[in-house]
Formats: structure tokens, sequence, C-alpha cells
């Protein structure tokens, strides 16, 4: 017997409609229920379904009917192996852009620089696997040359965090996690949002100015989806864990790789083609459902 825990969690209550829909995907799939636990202290907002199922069942086809049930009724679910190192993660790691905060730093600043739909193009092209990032980026930084310093801090300031990200911050030190930021973005803004959040890594890429602008030119090594997955291993050696104890989140094709590397890969309202090549999605909830895939009580952030 294989043991799942099926982890549901959602943005408001959960109906009685969601629960005899999950109780029907269960009993089709023959699996056992052993025990469910309600995760949220005052409203049922989160529950976790532990389960049981024969060698035979195929996750493939039980993650494809339980996501239909999460798109329908937008509610989060993530199913995963119930074992010891589910709940033995130690450290998380973050792509930065429409992840932690809620846009794409590269295209800020081009708005601000007024080429932003050209810039804007180019970023989607290459978050969505497109085009090469490291020619995007380098295509992107050039056009942003003479770009003043001073306007990096006005665009950080305004840099809106995604929902639940300071709560989630918060919870996850207070119970000894390491978290790090790890992302194609700009390392100006990734060390100010490190500061912000209090978290202990942050890597990024390096641009370079000459006097108080921007030369149009990235320094040192390009962070791409090799180099993050990379520095995920690093990160996980540097703090004596093994890789099954580092979680990842990400949204774009640059993150798949960190996703797959990591022992819990998080697509966090990502983008299609992403969702595709991951096998657990945060797509309907703010930051803080991650709290209940990691088996967090809502007590400890409620």
């Amino acid at each position: 017997m294989i043991k799942y825990v099926l982890s549901c969690a959602s943005p408001g209550l959960i109906s009685e409609r969601f629960l005899q829909d999950i109780h029907d995907i269960i009993e089709s799939h023959q699996l056992v229920i052993e025990k469910t636990e309600d995760l949220s202290p005052k409203k049922m907002m989160a529950i976790n379904f532990l389960l049981e199922a024969n060698r035979t069942t195929s996750w493939k086809d039980l993650q494809t009917d339980f996501l239909k049930a999460s798109n329908f009724h937008k509610i989060d679910i993530a199913l995963m192996e119930n074992d010891s190192m589910r709940t033995n993660k130690k450290m998380v790691v973050f792509d930065m852009d429409s992840t932690l905060i809620g846009a794409e730093v590269i295209d800020e600043m081009a708005s601000v620089y007024g080429i932003g739909d050209q810039v804007k193009l180019i970023t989607e092209r290459a978050m969505n696997g497109e085009l090469q990032f490291d020619e995007a980026l380098r295509e992107r930084v050039a056009l942003l040359k003479g770009l003043e310093r001073e306007k990096m801090e006005t665009i950080f300031e305004r840099l809106p965090l995604t929902p639940g990200t300071e709560r989630f911050m918060k919870t996850i030190k207070g119970l000894g996690y390491k978290t790090a930021i790890v992302s194609g973005g700009f390392n100006y803004f990734a060390e100010s949002l490190r500061k912000k959040l209090n978290m202990d890594y942050a890597f990024a890429n390096e641009l370079e100015f000459d006097g108080s602008v921007l030369n149009g030119k990235v320094k040192g090594e390009i962070v791409n989806a090799a180099k993050k997955a990379a520095l995920l291993e690093s990160l996980a050696l540097k703090e004596h864990l093994s890789v099954d104890q580092v979680v990842a989140v990400g949204d774009g094709a640059n993150d798949l790789l960190m996703l797959k590397k990591a022992g819990l890969g998080i697509a966090f309202h990502a983008k299609e083609m992403v969702k595709k090549e991951t096998r657990h999605h945060l797509s309907h909830g703010p930051m803080t459902t991650l709290l209940y895939f990691l088996g967090i009580s809502g007590n400890h952030f409620e």
C-alpha cells in the first residue's frame, strides 16, 4: 500500500459540494481514508485526507481528477506521498517576480523608462518558454541603457507583495526554516526584498552601471534555469540539508529545473506550460496556503 496525504486549502470556506466531489474521486479510485484533519482553527478552510492506495493506483490519474476538482471549486489541492520527508522541510527557495511580488521588475523598469510595451512583449515570450532566457535578458537590459539608479529605488518602494507573503515568512521563520530568493531578475531588488522580509539569502543578476546610470549590460554569470537549480543545490549543501528538505516556489519557465530539483516544487499561480510540467500547483489562494501543504496547522499563523 502507498500512503498519501491530500491537502486541500481554500481562500474561503470549504463547501459540502467540494467535500462530496473529493469523496467521489477517492471512492472511484478505491482509496481508503485513514483519517481526516481539519487544519484551520476557527472555520473549515483547510483539510487533510490521509489516504491509502494500492501500488497499482496511478498517481497521474489521481492528480488529474483532483486538479479538475481544484479548478472547478477554486480550492488548492496537493497530493503528496505521506512519508517522513513531507514534514521535514527546512528551507524554502523562492523566485521573486510574480511569486514573492506581484510584478515583473524589468517590466516596471521599462515602463518608467518609456519602453514598457517593447520590453513586456519580450518578457512574456521568455516566461512562456518561447525565447532562450539569457538572450532575452540581455536584449531587454540593453534597452534599459541610461536608466538612472534613483529610479530603481522608486520602483522598489511601490512593488506589491503577493497576498499572504509577509505572514508566510513570519510563520516559517518562527519555525526555524531558512529562506532564499533565487531570481532571474536583478540583485538590487532581490537584496532589498531579502532585507524587507528578513530572509536569509538572495541571488539574482547584477546590472552594470556607468556612474549612476545603467550601461545596458549584465555583470557576470546570468541566473537562468540551470543556475537556479544549481543555487538550490548549493544552498542545501551550505545548510547541511538534502535537496529533499528544500521547497521551491516559482511561476515561470525559468523556474522549472529548480521546481523539479526540490523535494517539493510548487508552481505558484504559474504559467500554463509550467503547470503542465510540475506535480504541485498553488493557483487559487494566497502564499499562506503553502503552510498547509507543509503540514503546518493554521494555529501557527491565524
